[in-house]
């Protein structure tokens, strides 16, 4: 309270400040294009804003994260749609091998094509994206899968780790985004083991024109080797297809993520920017009134002591 002066005069500096304190906001608000640029302009919403932009970042870093697996996650799914496809050859070539009606030379040009699917479904195995095996589990570094010749199935053992590795969305719920190669290739059901199958049917056909002495039980006959492809085939397209539902579930939480920051970025908006249109009718306002202010104080009569003594 200003003590010591006329009530008109006390009334005057009230409305000056008043005046001059809607000025200054809306020319802040013009300048920066922000209504909320320090907490004294509106103490009530800065906590519902440092909500807003906290969740913002969130889900921006969700959106990074995701947006790095939709990757990982496409470049598996069609690595095992490659794989899906050799292992179909392979079964072709394996009854066109094993039919009566070919020669020794055809045996060996369709033993040769097999060992190179095998190669490529290893191949397709160590796919990685950005430096990391994405079918190596939590040891991405090392590739899942080498050659072996000496080994029935053609491979090394997997030479990945369990994969423990998940993302969250935007609801903060956390979901598996892949599997191993050992998982994918290498079923704990002999029959649908990719690699031993398609091997399998190599040595199986390598095998008629030159059997082994003494008899190798690792060969399987053309039969079992056909038999152990179309299993092996079968569980390679059920890996795709569990793939997919990972796609899909990739897909959904990058547009869940996308409507929350749109929703969020609102939110933002509406609390601390200016609308400056309304910030420049308020100034010219504020400005018209203190102007008037001014004005009226100095048209106001002034009469000392001596006027009043005549």
């Amino acid at each position: 309270m200003i003590t010591g002066i006329p009530p008109s005069a006390e009334r005057f500096l009230i409305d000056v400040q008043r005046h001059q304190r809607r000025l200054d906001k809306a020319q802040r608000e013009l300048t920066s294009g922000l209504k909320l640029t320090r907490v004294s302009d509106s103490p009530e919403q800065v906590s519902r804003l440092l909500t807003a932009r906290n969740g913002l970042e969130r889900v921006e870093q969700v959106q990074l994260n995701l947006g790095r697996v939709k990757t990982e996650v496409d470049t598996a799914e069609s690595s095992l749609e490659n794989a899906v496809s050799l292992v179909e050859r392979a079964r072709v070539l394996g009854a066109q091998g094993s039919s009566g009606h070919q020669d020794a030379g055809t045996r060996a040009q369709v033993a040769a094509e097999l060992e190179g699917i095998l190669e490529r479904l290893v191949a397709t195995a160590n796919v990685a994206v950005e430096g990391r095996y994405l079918f190596s589990g939590d040891t991405d570094q090392t590739a899942p899968y080498a050659l072996d010749p000496l080994q029935p199935s053609g491979v090394t053992a997997y030479q990945g780790a369990a994969s423990t590795r998940k993302v969250a969305d935007s609801s903060g719920l956390t979901f598996s985004v892949g599997f191993t190669a050992e998982l994918i290739f290498d079923s704990t059901n002999p029959d649908e083991k990719v690699f031993s199958a398609v091997n399998g049917m190599r040595r199986a056909i390598l095998a008629v024109d030159n059997p082994p002495d003494p008899p190798d039980p690792t060969i399987p006959s053309l039969d079992e080797a056909l038999h152990n492809l179309g299993s092996a085939s079968t569980y390679l397209n059920q890996r795709l297809a569990t793939y997919g539902i990972i796609q899909n579930r990739v897909t959904e939480s990058i547009d869940a993520a996308a409507k929350l920051e749109l929703s969020l970025k609102t939110q933002v908006a509406n609390i601390e920017e200016a609308d400056l249109a309304e910030a420049a009718t308020e100034m010219t306002q504020a400005r018209l009134q203190l102007d008037a202010a001014f004005q009226t104080r100095a048209n106001t009569p002034r009469k000392s002591l001596f006027d009043y003594l005549g």
